[in-house]
C-alpha cells in the first residue's frame, strides 16, 4: 500500500553538465514529517533539494507535491506552489532590515501569508532587532532571519540545507528547538545535515544518501544506542 505523501520523489536522476550525480533516487516526506537525508560530502544530498526546488533540472524521473509533478518546475514556479528552500548561503539581503527580509517571504500570498508577530513568536531575537541590517548580525541570527522568511511564505514542503552549519553551539541547539516547534506546528520538511546527532533527534525518518544512490534508512525511533553503523554506511 502506498504512504501518502505531501512529497514523492521517484527514480530521479540529475546532474551538473556531463557529470551525472543523481543515480534513481526516490524518497517521501509525509505531512508534518522531517525526513533527514545524511551522507558525507559529495554523495548528491544537496542535488537532491536543487532538483526539488527547480533549480537543477532532472534528468530522469518523477518529482510529486501532494500527488501533482512538479518535475522540472523553474524555482519561482516551485515556489508558488510551495515549495521552499534554504540554501547554506542563506540569500539574505544584507543591506534590508530583518523586518524587510521576513515581509520578502509572503511577497506572493500577500496578507495571506505568516504573519510578523507569528514569525517573531518563533524567534523573539528578532523581534528586538527587526530594524537592524541582516548584514551586521551574527551567523547564527541570519540563519534564523532566513527560516523565518520561510516560514512567512506558508511551505507546503520546507527544504534545508546545513541550517546548523558554521553556527556555535548554543545557536544549533536554538535552531535544533526551532526545528522541533516547527514540527509540532504542521511544517512538513526535508533537511540535509551533517550534524548527524541534531538530524536524528529531530527527524522521524533518516535516509542515507552515498555516490548519489539512497542506500539505506529507516525510522529514528528505532534506533538505540550508538550511532556506529550509520556512520560506517556513509563513510565507508
Amino acid at each position: 500500500m502506498a504512504v501518502e505523501a505531501r512529497l514523492r520523489v521517484t527514480d530521479l536522476a540529475a546532474g551538473y553538465g556531463s557529470n551525472l550525480v543523481l543515480h534513481g533516487v526516490s524518497l517521501h516526506v509525509g505531512e508534518s514529517e522531517i525526513v533527514s537525508l545524511l551522507g558525507a560530502n559529495g554523495s548528491g544530498k544537496s542535488t537532491v533539494l536543487n532538483t526539488i526546488s527547480g533549480f537543477l533540472r532532472p534528468r530522469e524521473g518523477r518529482i510529486e507535491l501532494d500527488g501533482r509533478s512538479i518535475s522540472g518546475m523553474p524555482p519561482h514556479k516551485s515556489f508558488r506552489h510551495g515549495v521552499v528552500q534554504v540554501s547554506q548561503a542563506r540569500d539574505l539581503f544584507g543591506d534590508l532590515t530583518v523586518e524587510e527580509n521576513l515581509k520578502l517571504g509572503c511577497i506572493v500570498h500577500g496578507d495571506e501569508g505568516l504573519g510578523l508577530e507569528q514569525a517573531f513568536a518563533y524567534f523573539p531575537r528578532l523581534a528586538d532587532r527587526r530594524d537592524q541590517r541582516v548584514s551586521t548580525m551574527s551567523g547564527g541570527e541570519q540563519q534564523m532571519v532566513a527560516l523565518g522568511r520561510a516560514l512567512m511564505s506558508q511551505p507546503r514542503i520546507l527544504l534545508l540545507d546545513e541550517p546548523s552549519g558554521g553556527l556555535s553551539p548554543v545557536f544549533v541547539e536554538e535552531i535544533g528547538n526551532i526545528m522541533r516547534r516547527m514540527k509540532g506546528d504542521g511544517v512538513t520538511m526535508l533537511l540535509v545535515e551533517q550534524n548527524m546527532r541534531l538530524a536524528l533527534e529531530i527527524s522521524d525518518r533518516y535516509l542515507i544518501l552515498r555516490d548519489g544512490k539512497v542506500i539505506g534508512g529507516g525510522a529514528t525511533g528505532e534506533l538505540s544506542g550508538s550511532h556506529d553503523d550509520i556512520v560506517r554506511a556513509i563513510y565507508l
